[in-house]
């Protein structure tokens, strides 16, 4: 007989999704506090000491602050980079990526943001700031030990390797790059509603180009990118999801923005299957620009070739939001200000 609060796991080769879903319905939001308030205080943010000297730089602006104002209990601490020429011309709008990091870089004990900026878009960041000092553009953020053993990490450890100096140059210079950092303390899976709140504070604080807001991650940050942009489906210039997956039925809503797709074809963790499925999706809805790029040998780890590609950086760069209308998506009624760490 099946124990009561026994959950069946769906077979993720039948199921492309099974394994986020799973996760999603185990590891359900915990320790969320009771109580926010509502209250006259400065909406700007304040940065603060991450607890750990891995995000320090010198030759670029890369801070860390908590979201101030939610629709929800708690926000997304969060690193922000400004390219080192944001404060020469103050009339310049600017492009800005958004980075969803993956499960395995999320938080999960006390100053451990360092896993988040491992991967992806804030490592090409600190690259460049070695890059910048005359240094191999490469950087040394360790693991957590929690993902020493983890399957992820058995089969390759990419985070060390330099990124190509033209790559770092092209994000560092171009963009304003926004990385939250999510605490598995409130929950699996990114919050869309939480991430449009995070994206109406970064817009209020910085001078973003709105019409050149993109969003990119990997992994879980593949699956919440394509959420993110069914929550605000004329908020976006592109999507760049990678090793992720999403809900098919709703793939028409986001037809109309640009995509590259990234997949590895021997990723055992969460299936090409799952983007697959996505592409096929949006191009059945009328897509006009879908790209999809599969990586024949590799595993989960397809995010280090996307990201260390130039090519990936000139095609954002070369697009801009082809509908408007989502220039701030939560009311400002329905925003609160969160105490540090979702206290008060």
């Amino acid at each position: 007989m099946t124990p009561r609060n026994h959950i069946v796991r769906q077979d993720p080769q039948v199921y492309p999704n099974a394994l986020h879903d799973y996760h999603s319905a185990i590891r359900g939001p915990k320790n969320i506090p009771k109580q926010v308030i509502m209250a006259t205080q400065q909406s700007e943010s304040v940065p603060k000491d991450p607890g750990h000297p891995h995000a320090n730089t010198t030759n670029i602006s890369f801070k860390f602050y908590d979201q101030r104002r939610s629709n929800a209990p708690f926000g997304y601490e969060h690193f922000v980079s400004l390219p080192p020429s944001y404060n020469l011309n103050t009339a310049k709008q600017w492009p800005l990526i958004l980075f969803l990091h993956g499960a395995g870089e999320s938080q999960r004990g006390a100053n451990e943001s360092y896993a988040s900026i491992r991967h992806g878009v804030p490592k090409i960041i600190l690259c460049y700031d070695k890059l910048k000092a005359g240094d191999t553009p490469a950087i040394n953020v360790p693991l957590a030990p929690r993902l020493r053993k983890s399957r992820q990490t058995q089969q390759a450890d990419k985070s060390i390797e330099p990124v190509d100096a033209e790559v770092c140059t092209m994000l560092a210079e171009n963009f304003v790059t926004v990385t939250p950092s999510l605490n598995m303390d409130f929950g699996y899976g990114w919050n869309a509603s939480i991430l449009s709140a995070l994206l109406d504070e970064i817009v209020e604080q910085y001078r973003i180009d709105l019409d050149k807001i993109h969003v990119t991650g990997f992994s879980m940050g593949g699956y919440g990118t394509w959420d993110l942009a069914m929550q605000s489906p004329n908020r976006f210039a592109t999507l760049m999801p990678i090793c992720g997956g999403g809900d098919t039925i709703r793939a028409s809503s986001i037809a109309h923005i640009p995509h590259w797709v990234h997949h590895g074809d021997k990723d055992d963790i969460i299936p090409v299957r799952a983007s697959q499925q996505m592409v096929d999706a949006l191009k059945k809805a009328g897509a006009p620009e879908v790209k999809f790029t599969r990586y024949p040998e590799l595993m989960h780890d397809s995010w280090s070739e996307a990201y260390n590609n130039i090519e990936v950086y000139q095609w954002i760069l070369s697009h801009q939001r082809r509908v408007k209308g989502d220039e701030k998506v939560v009311p400002e009624d329905n925003k609160v200000f969160v105490g540090e760490s979702g206290e008060i």
